[in-house]
């Protein structure tokens, strides 16, 4: 019934061309192979997260654009549920159940406005700010391309393949700014625990493990994008890895190390 609601919704814009996917793995392998210009996904299929999905397509790492206009489908309010959509960088989140004219309401509107994409380093996607968080730094917002609006108004594949490329390529290069900064922020946090006093193993742990994910993407990146060695980063990564494979052990001087070893790096690629 939710996917006949969903179908009559899309067919009240005019939108014939219709695929579905029944199960995760056949929705991956959607994603990776086959081109669309939106897609309209319950956040849990056969009792998986398919937040995932949209989360790798944002990144790039999945699929042909990264800009694919996306809508979960949530069956519940709780938080964490949520919080999960929201992070996948989904452009709307849609409440079962629905009627077929309020999802043709919600979808239809992207063809005319789509939210400016912000880029952290652990969020990619349509800038949900109200206001900024005391503290925080403000993440610059990109106008990013829309798949939806510009079938609307008959551009040429080319034409948008060539903008996404481009934009695509901004927000990269950000996110290596970003990633460089959270590195350092998770090394200045563990060093400050450290001497307060107040870091556990498990803290310890949680954060080396962070660090390991925010420096792996960082070195695929520089060596993508910039062409660039990561023979600092990998120095960096066997720093976090010693800290990681003994954390009620590590001392004050190998944070301090890890700390100015990441300062370095997001000197480099922030230039602050």
């Amino acid at each position: 019934m939710i996917k006949q609601g969903i179908r009559i919704g899309l067919n009240n814009l005019g939108i014939r061309d219709i695929a579905e996917a029944n199960t995760f793995v056949n929705a991956h392998n959607a994603f990776a192979t086959e081109r669309f210009d939106m897609v309209v996904m319950n956040s849990e299929i056969d009792g998986t997260d398919t937040t995932y999905l949209l989360r790798e397509t944002r990144l790039g790492r999945l699929g042909t654009d990264p800009f694919i206009v996306g809508a979960m489908l949530l069956a519940t309010t709780d938080e964490s549920r949520v919080h999960n959509c929201v992070n996948s960088g989904a452009d709307d989140l849609l409440l079962i159940p629905f009627s077929p004219d309020q999802i043709a309401t919600r979808l239809g509107a992207f063809a005319n406005r789509r939210k400016p994409f912000v880029v952290t380093h652990d969020y990619i996607g349509p800038d949900r700010r109200k206001q900024a968080r005391p503290g925080a730094t403000s993440a610059a917002a990109f106008t990013v391309p829309n798949p939806v609006q510009a079938r609307a108004a008959g551009a040429a594949p080319e034409r948008y393949d060539s903008q996404k490329s481009q934009i695509f390529g901004t927000l990269s290069l950000e996110r290596i700014k970003r990633l460089a900064a959270g590195c350092e922020w998770e090394c200045k946090t563990l060093l400050d625990k450290a001497r307060e006093g107040t870091h556990t193993p498990e803290m310890v742990l949680r954060g080396a493990f962070n660090l390991e994910n925010l420096i792996s993407e960082l070195m695929e990146r520089v060596a993508r994008d910039l062409r660039h060695g990561t023979e600092n980063l990998e120095a960096l990564l066997a720093k976090s890895a010693e800290i990681k494979n003994r954390p009620s052990a590590a001392t004050i001087g190998e944070f301090d190390s890890l700390h100015a070893a990441a300062r370095r790096i997001a000197t480099t690629y922030t230039g602050g």
